[in-house]
């Protein structure tokens, strides 16, 4: 994979969340899709490149609460071996949350981290995966670390 920092990259505006995704150059932003919850947004950089990004109550809770919710409901699913970093994450105290994705036979599939960060009594959560972990993490560490709150 190319040094992605490099990269062009356009900004996605969020206008009514007061959010600001950048994404590399040539990525697609996608409507939300109602049965995923509170979604604000997907994006596309081709197969294999999808991220979402979600704002949810905070319930006056941190990002360490917000994650430790998030967590019970992707274990509900299914979701395991979770694994949580303390992060800046929109320039802010944050937590990411990686969890696998496991075959029927037990295998991991799929890899995901999820970021998130509280402003005001908001949550905001970016995620994104791969089937390909290692050649992906690089790419999500960078959208994570572009991610803006602003007002």
């Amino acid at each position: 994979m190319s040094d992605v920092s490099s990269s062009p990259w356009q900004a996605i505006h969020l206008v009514p969340y007061g959010a600001i995704l950048h994404v590399p150059a040539g990525w697609e932003a996608l409507p939300p899709v109602p049965a995923n919850g509170p979604e604000i947004m997907r994006a596309t950089g081709g197969p294999g490149r999808n991220l979402i990004v979600f704002k949810v109550p905070a319930r006056d809770l941190t990002a360490a609460g917000v994650a430790d919710t998030a967590q019970e409901r992707l274990s509900a699913h299914g979701y395991g071996d979770f694994t949580r970093t303390e992060v800046r994450f929109a320039d802010r105290p944050g937590v990411a949350l990686d969890f696998v994705t496991r075959s029927s036979k037990g295998t991991v599939i799929y890899r995901t981290r999820e970021y998130f960060a509280v402003r005001d009594n908001a949550a905001f959560v970016f995620g994104m995966g791969s089937a390909t972990w290692e050649e992906h993490l690089p790419l999500i560490e960078e959208i994570a670390a572009r991610f803006e709150l602003v007002d």
